[in-house]
């Protein structure tokens, strides 16, 4: 027989998951979800009847910002920047850990999100554009396509195709405003 589910094991559940990632309120929910699942089925009991021990958790640590859904969504905005997301990429990632619209919205407005400087760190990462290692008459539309699939404008993958490497680094390595 498992142990008991109890709000005070969630509370701890839920302050070891957040002390170890970033989540939005959403994403808390699910993981405390799980582990009342997990548990119950350990102790072959309905997982139903603890369902409502979650949402008073998840209160106390949004009550005390341990979760902060504008917060994490910035924090994914400038985390996405550096890895080279597109902006429509970092929203259907939020949109999928359960922040609103609004939330993310609010924070596209407050963050800086340059779409061609994340494009120019995707280019790098991949070895597009500028980076590529075989002739450019073989690559381009291959390149273009993998821009394209990633999320950024067809207009700003074919400038980071044709660009030289002077011209990214300039850009890439430019201090942020």
């Amino acid at each position: 027989m498992g142990k008991k589910i109890s709000s005070e094991y969630l509370r701890r559940a839920a302050l070891h998951y957040l002390n170890r990632y970033s989540a939005s309120e959403d994403s808390l929910r699910r993981v405390l979800k799980r582990k009342v699942e997990r548990r119950a089925r350990e102790a072959e009991e309905d997982p139903h009847e603890y369902y409502d021990l979650i949402e008073p958790v998840v209160a106390f640590c949004r009550e005390h910002s341990f979760i902060d859904d504008l917060r994490f969504a910035k924090s994914k905005i400038r985390s996405g920047t550096v890895k080279g997301k597109s902006r429509s990429r970092i929203k259907l990632e939020l949109s999928a850990k359960g922040v609103s619209g609004e939330h993310i919205q609010t924070a596209f407005d407050d963050e800086e999100h340059d779409d061609q400087r994340a494009a120019i760190s995707y280019a790098k990462r991949r070895r597009l554009g500028p980076w590529r290692t075989k002739p450019k008459e073989e690559r381009r539309d291959k390149e273009l396509s993998s821009l394209v699939r990633a999320g950024f404008p067809y207009s700003l993958s074919q400038k980071i195709v044709d660009m030289t490497l002077e011209e990214a680094e300039d850009i890439i390595y430019a201090a942020v405003p």
